[in-house]
């Protein structure tokens, strides 16, 4: 969900960006928009579901707590 909604944004802008600031005509911004946005979402995609499993909390869970 955060890798589409990223996408959406980053294609957003820059489209917006492309057409507003590089003058570059509308079907164009579009294209922009759709290849910044895919590649931002997978690029979000792929880095969450490569990212370690290891949950770090799970190491203090066995630790016994002394009062």
């Amino acid at each position: 969900m955060a890798g589409v909604m990223l996408g959406t944004l980053t294609g957003f802008f820059s489209a917006l960006y492309s057409f507003v600031i590089l003058d570059v005509s509308v079907l164009m911004s579009l294209a922009v928009y759709s290849g910044v946005g895919v590649a931002t979402a997978i690029l979000v995609i792929l880095a969450m579901l490569l990212r370690p499993s290891d949950d770090p909390q799970a190491a203090y869970e066995e630790t016994p707590v002394k009062a």
